[in-house]
């Protein structure tokens, strides 16, 4: 029953993000402005590895659940 959960989770997520690219811009937003400060304050190395550890940890909490 957990797979059918996530799997109608996940659609949801899609068509979510289908409909409504502004709402997914605005969510994303302060990622980019993290991203960008990180990056003029040390360097591109540090900001990338930073944003891909972040992305990584809330990409594997939302599939955890």
């Amino acid at each position: 029953m957990a797979k059918e959960i996530n799997r109608a989770r996940t659609q949801a997520v899609k068509e979510t993000f289908a409909a409504h690219p502004g709402m997914v811009l605005f969510v994303l937003a302060p990622a980019a402005i993290v991203f960008g400060l990180l990056w003029i304050i040390t360097n591109f190395w540090i900001a990338l590895i930073v944003g891909v550890v972040a992305g990584g940890a809330a990409l594997w909490k939302l599939l955890s659940n």
